[in-house]
């Protein structure tokens, strides 16, 4: 069993070391959750991320409902609050915050197949404000597995994130097909169930900014309560 986990860490910290440019970034997401009534939750996910350096990233708000509609699929609708931390490119001083709401709605499809969990996320999202009013989709393919007498549960996700607002020029600078999809996010990790209401996760995150052409690495750490 701890070779199957070893097999699973290993691609995770050579990808690490080969996409590597100094220091990571850290997030840290907590979820917090309440049954009202039978399949309905409310939910508040909270986070904090920190750039390479340790400064200041941002800290998102996050509060929505979210309701089992059958067995295999579940729908859910979030308001956030994000405060992000603005800094020269050139200098890297402080200027600024920039106050971010937005409306997220998702439909989450998932499906067991003997130890394999699989799990899809759509999901919209609409800034509410005229300086922040931008609409984009977000694509999400997730797998974990179960393995037989421990509690830790590896699993890996890609997500795609689709602007169609995105310019002509900015559309030439992406290369390969999907010139819509601006962003895509490569996570791959160890979820641990310490009992039936607690679980806390540790994954690596590889962010690539595909009209830049640039990568960021994250180190991140979640947990998971349900009340």
């Amino acid at each position: 069993m701890k070779n199957k986990i070893l097999l699973f860490i290993l691609p995770l910290f050579l990808t690490f070391q080969g996409n590597s440019q100094g220091t990571p970034a850290a997030w840290f997401e907590l979820g917090f959750s309440k049954e009202l009534v039978k399949n309905l939750k409310v939910e508040f996910n909270p986070e904090l991320r920190l750039q390479g350096d340790y400064k200041m990233d941002s800290y998102i708000l996050e509060g929505g409902l979210s309701y089992k509609v059958i067995k295999y699929l579940t729908i859910a609708s979030y308001y956030r609050y994000e405060d992000a931390w603005d800094y020269k490119k050139k200098t890297g001083a402080y200027k600024g915050q920039l106050k971010l709401n937005r409306l997220a709605f998702d439909i989450k499809p998932e499906i067991e197949w003997y130890r394999f969990n699989f799990q899809l996320r759509l999901r919209y999202t609409n800034g509410l404000f005229e300086y922040n009013n931008v609409a984009e989709f977000r694509y999400r393919a997730k797998i974990e597995y179960n393995i037989k007498g421990i509690k830790m549960v590896p699993f890996a996700s890609v997500e795609l994130f689709q602007d169609n607002s995105i310019s002509e020029l900015d559309m030439e600078l992406i290369s390969g097909p999907l010139k819509n999809i601006y962003k895509i996010r490569y996570t791959a990790g160890l979820g641990y169930d310490f009992n039936k209401n607690n679980s806390a996760s540790l994954f690596y995150r590889l962010q690539e900014n595909r009209i830049k052409n640039s990568y960021i690495n994250i180190l991140g750490l979640g947990y998971n309560h349900d009340f």
